[in-house]
């Protein structure tokens, strides 16, 4: 069952699922944990960067990662300009193939941020390869 998201769910409630306290002592899997019972609507940058890059909630986070993107494909977290996107551009193939609509988007601002002279985009062009290698 799908649940509706609005700015104060949490990706706990949307999922249904609670997860124990982690046993691992981990900065990332604590974090994880904590951002997973955190509103939508307090998400930062990074903290989208971080659960998408470990494919945590992302039916719900990729289009609140869209609309900072299609904003500025290079708005950054903690690493560089443009992690956000390589994160999303990182997701695997299922959740694209699930998700057709939002890939349209997100290739296109993959594909703005490429052809920004401006800004370096190594790492972008790297997971944008391998967002195209998937189909």
């Amino acid at each position: 069952m799908t649940r509706k998201a609005t700015p104060n769910s949490t990706i706990e409630e949307l999922e249904g699922d609670r997860w124990p306290e982690p046993k691992f002592d981990s900065h990332l899997v604590r974090e994880c944990n904590r951002l997973r019972k955190l509103q939508l609507r307090l998400f930062t940058v990074e903290n989208l960067r971080i659960l998408l890059g470990q494919d945590i909630g992302s039916r719900y986070l990729v289009p609140i990662a869209l609309e900072r993107l299609e904003a500025d494909p290079f708005v950054a977290g903690d690493f560089y300009p443009g992690d956000l996107l390589c994160s999303v551009l990182s997701l695997p193939r299922v959740f694209w193939n699930a998700h057709p609509e939002l890939k349209t988007r997100v290739a296109a601002v993959a594909a703005r941020a490429i052809n920004n002279d401006e800004v370096p985009a190594k790492a972008i062009r790297k997971a944008h390869d391998q967002f195209l290698a998937h189909g």
